[in-house]
């Protein structure tokens, strides 16, 4: 449990830093700058879009919304409700 726990926070550590480079580079450009999830996958060589084509219809507009979603805000969610799920029960 202590390793899902801190999993769950390193998760919500990596949004918070995700969520504070798009406000950087927001600054920096002078207006908003958003990295969705399908752009930080393909600075890793990931091409997920080309992927969803072979997946039926449904899941692949299910993926296909997820992919465009901020990707600091996947990471904190899925990290918050990780540390929901994880919690020490007393």
């Amino acid at each position: 449990m202590a390793a899902f726990r801190f999993l769950a926070w390193l998760l919500v550590a990596l949004g918070i830093a995700f969520l504070g480079a798009d406000a950087v580079s927001s600054v920096e450009m002078a207006e908003p700058v958003i990295r969705t999830m399908a752009e930080i996958l393909s600075l890793f060589g990931v091409n997920a879009v080309d992927g969803l084509q072979s997946a039926p219809k449904g899941v692949a507009n299910a993926l296909a919304t997820l992919l465009n979603l901020p990707f600091w805000a996947v990471l904190g969610v899925l990290g918050i409700v990780f540390t929901l799920i994880f919690r020490p029960i007393d």
